[in-house]
Formats: C-alpha cells, sequence, structure tokens
C-alpha cells in the first residue's frame, strides 16, 4: 500500500485576508485530478465568500497538476 502524502495546505480568507478555515488535503500515493477538482472548488468557495484560498507546502506533483489545469490559485513559498 502506498504511504500517505501531504500535498497541499489550504488556507480560506475572507475579503479582509483573515484565516476562515485550515485543511490539509492528503492522500495514498500522488494527486491526481480530482484533488485538482477539489482546490478548484474551495477556491470558488472563498470567492464566494468574497476572499480567496492560499495553498502552502504545495507537493511538486500537484503543483504541476495545477499549472497543467490552469487553475490560478495564490501559493506560498
Amino acid at each position: 500500500m502506498a504511504p500517505v502524502e501531504q500535498w497541499c495546505r489550504v488556507r480560506l480568507l475572507d475579503a479582509d485576508g483573515a484565516e476562515l478555515a485550515c485543511c490539509v488535503l492528503e492522500g495514498l500515493g500522488a494527486p491526481d485530478l480530482s484533488v485538482v477538482d477539489d482546490v478548484a472548488r474551495m477556491a470558488l468557495l472563498g470567492r464566494r465568500l468574497g476572499g480567496g484560498i492560499v495553498l502552502g507546502n504545495v507537493s511538486p506533483a500537484l503543483r504541476a497538476l495545477l499549472e497543467l489545469a490552469g487553475l490560478g490559485v495564490q501559493m506560498e513559498r
């Protein structure tokens, strides 16, 4: 069985930049397009709340998928 890998940390921000929620996306093995879908849905929720999301500790595999999908989300270094 593949080990659990942390793909990224997601912070949901309101219009003022205050953190509303924080979660970690992780799973078995490498991320796939369903993880990109999850990130897109969280970004949409953030925009609906007037804010957005910021991704931290993004794995190289997820970063490549997000870039391939053209999902423009803010990522911390």
